[in-house]
């Protein structure tokens, strides 16, 4: 409580997620940390209820790498609800969500932020998510138009 929110995150990051929810999108937060701590996180800085169609973190053993397990249990999901997840957008900071959205045909953003001052651009992780496929390279949400609507119309521009 001693620190605002958009203190500790990346810089236009909470703004950006509002956008998409208020526009409708079903929003998901996946993470290869303890889902416990995701959720309790999510809700401390406010912007949980946001992930309509859910929060999901690691499960029991993390030595089989959880963000990729957790991602493919969500798309997985997705696939079985009649969706498409062509028509979503992957959005993340790491090569494992990059590659798991890449094998799945979504539109892959890699945000390449620089962690310590929430803003800007980490080369090394620009290298990282070129390698890892990522359609679209982004250093922070300081600049959310034209992404927030590129996404709005759906992940590659179709309907959704």
């Amino acid at each position: 409580g001693e620190l605002a929110a958009t203190e500790v995150t990346v810089d236009g990051s909470i703004a950006f997620l509002r956008r998409l929810a208020a526009a409708g999108r079903t929003l998901y937060l996946a993470s290869g940390t303890d889902e416990e701590d995701v959720v309790r996180e999510a809700r401390l800085l406010g912007y949980a209820e946001l992930f309509t169609g859910g929060i999901h973190g690691a499960r029991g053993r993390i030595d089989h790498e959880p963000k990729r397990l957790v991602l493919q249990s969500i798309l997985a999901g997705i696939r079985r609800d009649g969706g498409d997840p062509r028509s979503i957008a992957v959005v993340g900071d790491g090569p494992v969500e990059i590659r798991e959205g890449v094998r799945a045909g979504a539109l892959c953003i890699g945000v390449a932020s620089d962690e310590v001052s929430r803003r800007g651009l980490n080369p090394q992780k620009r290298k990282r998510l070129i390698l890892a496929g990522t359609d679209l390279i982004v250093p922070d949400y300081s600049s959310i138009e034209p992404l927030a609507r590129l996404l709005e119309g759906g992940a590659r521009g179709e309907e959704s």
